[in-house]
């Protein structure tokens, strides 16, 4: 689905992100976003915050137990 909307740049180079697409991709006041610009013309993606990332992030411990268990089973395979 395509969203268009016309939007108005104020003299400081500010724009307005509709209300409905900040709810869609939970931009908050304060949050960042990236610009950028590619041979179709400019594209503004949300940064994810560090408390969202953190909350979806495993630790090195459970990293080390889900690579051995891979290991163990590529493993198996070859015999």
């Amino acid at each position: 689905m395509i969203f268009e909307k016309t939007v108005k740049v104020t003299n400081r180079g500010m724009i307005c992100i509709p209300a409905s697409l900040r709810k869609k991709y939970n931009i908050k006041d304060g949050d960042h976003i990236s610009i950028i610009e590619d041979e179709d013309g400019m594209k503004i993606i949300p940064i994810e915050g560090i408390d969202s990332l953190r909350s979806r992030s495993i630790s090195a411990k459970k990293m080390l137990e889900i690579m051995e268990e891979a290991k163990k089973e590529e493993l198996e395979l070859e015999y």
